[in-house]
């Protein structure tokens, strides 16, 4: 599947601020079974941009506008293609349990048995665990299977529930939120199991068929688990899926809080509105080198909305 995907964000401020410093994760992976041919950024006020990648191989670009300003605009294209995965078993032999046991000290796989700042225990989700019967029994990627499907069935989908820092217990008290919030719940559920799960920020290409719940106008967010035999493995709680070649890869990391798709500081005291629109189109082939992606994804009306200065991944 070859894919294009713009992404516009836009923060208007109550009041002129200066000195905005600004991180993006907005570049698609190229690893895997996907790859990311094309990316380019256009920022307004119009700055000049530092990129490098991090331990986890996630490319991150970065700004500073010193000058005054009551708008920033940023607006990323990126051109990827996404193969199809690997065959998945229905099951995993029982010994995975000690497989998984034993990789726990690993450097690579450590890091993801970690609690991060929203993926940590709490008594509403001891309740939960409680209530789906979640313990080590038969193979962990089955179980896995079944704890993305209660998970589609115990929460409703529903924006503004919750917010891009709300810790888990909001969304687990009311049983509602966004794709963001049913994957820290089930990070921390994988995690519990001792089985290494990593937190991925993307986009999920939408289409009417297919009854996603989640938005298509937003970046979107699933787990993925480590598992023997099979590696990295991806699901999908918000819309009970095993991911494939429908989801594109931008980050990966232990939880949200190194995963937002743009976050910032500014000096200045100010209202802050944050607009932010996602489009993912599907094509029949790769285009030339100098076909422009998306020249029609411009929004020139654009409803605002008051939100968080992190983008909720929704």
């Amino acid at each position: 599947m070859i894919y294009t995907v713009t992404h516009l964000t836009v923060y208007k401020y109550s009041e002129a601020i200066s000195d905005s410093v600004m991180e993006l994760r907005m570049q698609p992976r190229s690893d895997g079974n996907q790859r990311c041919s094309r990316f380019t950024l256009e920022i307004s006020p119009a700055v000049k941009t530092s990129s490098y990648r991090d331990y986890l191989g996630n490319s991150i670009h970065h700004f500073e506008i010193a000058s005054m300003h009551k708008r920033l605009a940023i607006k990323s294209e990126a051109l990827v293609e996404v193969k199809p995965n690997a065959f998945l078993p229905d099951a995993l032999p029982l010994n995975a349990w000690d497989v998984i046991d034993s990789v726990k000290d690993d450097r690579e796989y450590f890091d993801f048995l970690l609690e991060g700042k929203f993926t940590q225990s709490s008594a509403l989700l001891k309740k939960f665990a409680d209530e789906i019967d979640w313990r080590r029994r038969g193979d962990p990627l089955s179980l896995l299977r079944e704890l993305n499907s209660h998970m589609y069935q115990a929460f409703d989908y529903k924006q503004h529930v919750t917010k891009a820092d709300s810790p888990i217990d909001v969304a687990l008290g009311a049983r509602l939120g966004v794709c963001q919030d049913f994957t820290h719940i089930m990070l921390t559920l994988v995690r519990q199991l001792g089985i290494p799960a990593r937190y991925v920020s993307g986009y999920l290409f939408h289409q009417s068929e297919y009854l996603d719940r989640s938005d298509e106008d937003a970046s979107h967010a699933w787990l993925e688990a480590w598992l023997p035999e099979l590696g990295w493995v991806g699901f999908d709680p918000t819309n009970n899926l095993v991911v494939n070649d429908r989801h594109i890869r931008v980050s990966i990391a232990n939880d949200y809080a190194d995963a937002s798709p743009s976050r910032g500081v500014f000096k200045g005291t100010a209202a802050t509105e944050l607009g932010v629109r996602v489009q993912v189109s599907q094509l029949d082939e790769l285009p030339a080198e100098e076909t422009s992606l998306a020249p029609e994804i411009l929004l020139p009306h654009y409803e605002y909305v008051y939100q968080e200065l992190e983008q909720q991944q929704q």
